[in-house]
């Protein structure tokens, strides 16, 4: 830290000096610049040296020196101040760019967060919205099955096993019971024999009929189904995009929204380092031009006063 210590006159010829160790700086002005105690010494480690007390101390102590004449001394503690101020304005531009640095990265750690939180929750929207498809295509698939199942069960009960004999069947029949009672057995059996070949091929073709029946109802009722299950599924990529269309605009209003913020603080960034700079520049162009016009306007005094002086001397 900055220490002030003020010490008696008994080195009071000596102006300024640099130890060997750290930065010291030492303000010895001689007896008549401040008095009977006048002897200033500084020493700084870092830029928080620059303390109210210390900077108050070298500003009095300039303007003593102004009061009394002493220019190169004055000159020195301003230039003292100055560098002093510098190190305090770096400082105070460091702080900012640092707490500037803070912010941007609040401001990033916040997109990333709400970022991480979006896609969280479009994930997770889109994965439920996808298994509860995959449920009712499930639900479906397995309500056809049943459907086909029970349709086909219907056909069969409704479509009987054997087939209705025929007219010229039904009069083969007749005439075999007609031999029959006439006892006419060997024409009776012949008949006989044409009818179960008859039935046979009557009993072939029903089936066959019979079998393409059921086969044409259960297709057409297939059909039916997987064209329920084809609509199930464009409504549900439809659903599907009309989701990403969603997540993507909301992306887009969510990327625009940081882009926002992040430029809105960069202006103000900005504007509070100019104005820092043009406080820094205002504060130090008043102190030198306030000493400079202290300087002309004692100097200016001085230098007549001493001129008046040698005037009379040279007429006496």
């Amino acid at each position: 830290m900055g220490k002030v210590r003020l010490l008696g006159c008994k080195d009071a010829g000596k102006r300024r000096r640099k130890s060997s160790g750290a930065n010291e700086w030492e303000w010895n002005p001689r007896k008549s610049d401040i008095g009977r105690h006048s002897r200033i010494h500084v020493r700084y480690f870092l830029v928080l040296s620059l303390t109210p007390s210390f900077s108050l101390t070298l500003t009095e102590h300039m303007r003593e020196c102004e009061r009394s004449g002493k220019y190169i001394e004055a000159q020195t503690a301003l230039t003292k101040i100055e560098e002093l101020k510098t190190e305090a304005s770096n400082r105070r531009r460091e702080e900012m760019r640092a707490r500037h640095l803070n912010e941007k990265l609040e401001i990033e750690e916040a997109h990333l967060s709400e970022f991480n939180q979006f896609n969280e929750f479009w994930d997770k929207k889109m994965q439920q919205f996808s298994e509860e498809a995959a449920q009712a295509e499930q639900e479906m698939t397995a309500r056809h099955q049943e459907e086909l199942a029970k349709f086909e069960e219907e056909l069969n009960n409704s479509l009987p096993p054997q087939p209705k004999g025929s007219s010229e069947l039904l009069n083969l029949r007749k005439i075999e019971e007609n031999l029959a009672r006439q006892k006419d057995y060997v024409e009776a059996h012949k008949v006989q024999q044409k009818c179960l070949e008859m039935e046979r091929e009557e009993l072939a073709k029903w089936l066959a009929v019979r079998e393409s029946k059921i086969r044409g109802q259960v297709q057409l009722l297939a059909t039916k189904q997987a064209q329920e299950i084809n609509a199930l599924r464009k409504r549900v990529n439809t659903a599907q995009e009309e989701q990403r269309k969603a997540r993507s605009l909301e992306l887009e209003r969510l990327i625009q929204k940081y882009h926002n913020i992040k430029n809105e603080l960069e202006i103000q960034q900005q504007m509070e380092a100019l104005k820092l700079d043009k406080v820094i520049k205002t504060s130090g162009s008043v102190m030198r031009s306030s000493f400079g016009s202290r300087f002309m306007s004692q100097g200016g005094t001085r230098s007549i006063r001493q001129t008046g002086k040698t005037d009379s001397g040279s007429k006496r």
